[in-house]
């Protein structure tokens, strides 16, 4: 297929989602939240986790993604970020526009980076820029990408924090309960048209989970203490693994340096991530 390079500048939305504590205890639950975690999950006024963000965001983006020309089959996701302004309180009204920022040509594909806004209540309260990669759809003639998160993991201490999150063979079928329906993560037969022996968990699932593991180790579990969360993915996560999230503080106050690995084959599902908070 061939890439539409006046797909650039792009805009989609407002695209508006009503949402109640129910959604965000779904997605809490999703994460792998449990009996330890019911400030996230019991009615009738929830916390909110901030990577909850990416939520709304599901609609605009995909649409936006096909009007590119791109074989959305695929598609994978590179790099995610998030930074919430203000908690997302646990009812209401979201809004949220999403704008192709640019389309670049690597030799492996098209990476096309979109910027979300997202409003609750009228209230600016979350952006996103999505990193996402169509593979074999690169030789097209355009710009090479901007750099990626550089973040250097410490080797000369052991992590701050270590914590492992078993997922189950039903996690992809229970996240994509939250809107995100790519049938890569659910239909085998998408899966193994992508090049998978079976449906891949949501990089956006493993995201998540990294970040409810930081907010609870270095944030007290306080959304309002959330700033930002910038992943770059590096290798799927099958449903049924069990993930190893660690973290390192850095110098500079309010930053950590997080990793997921994948327990059963010690493979890297995240490699770079800065996760920024208030101290």
């Amino acid at each position: 297929m061939t890439i539409d390079m006046n797909s650039i500048g792009r805009s989609l939305g407002p695209v508006r989602q009503d949402y109640t504590w129910k959604d965000t205890a779904l997605y809490a639950l999703s994460l792998s939240a449990g009996r330890d975690d019911l400030a996230w999950l019991l009615d009738p006024t929830p916390k909110v986790l901030p990577t909850y963000g990416v939520i709304p965001t599901f609609a605009p983006v995909f649409e936006l993604l096909k009007t590119t020309g791109g074989d959305l089959v695929t598609l994978l996701h590179s790099s995610q970020r998030t930074e919430v302004l203000v908690p997302f309180p646990s009812g209401g009204s979201m809004e949220t526009t999403a704008t192709i920022r640019g389309v670049y040509d690597m030799k492996i594909g098209a990476s096309i980076i979109i910027d979300t806004v997202t409003l609750v209540d009228g209230v600016k309260t979350a952006v996103t820029e999505w990193n996402l990669l169509l593979r074999g759809e690169g030789g097209f003639g355009g710009e090479k990408p901007p750099a990626r998160l550089k973040l250097r993991v410490p080797s000369d201490r052991p992590a701050d924090f270590q914590v492992e999150v078993p997922t189950q063979d039903n996690q992809a079928l229970l996240y994509r309960l939250n809107g995100d329906i790519n049938p890569i993560h659910s239909h085998p037969e998408v899966a193994a048209a992508a090049g998978f022996d079976r449906p891949i968990l949501h990089g956006l699932c493993t995201y998540g989970i990294a970040g409810r593991v930081a907010l609870k180790a270095l944030a007290g579990d306080d959304p309002a203490r959330f700033r930002a969360l910038e992943c770059l993915f590096a290798k799927p996560v099958m449903p049924g693994d069990t993930l190893l999230v660690e973290g390192w503080v850095l110098d500079e106050p309010g930053k950590a340096a997080l990793t997921v690995t994948i327990k059963e084959t010690g493979v890297k599902a995240i490699s770079t991530c800065l996760f920024e908070y208030q101290p």
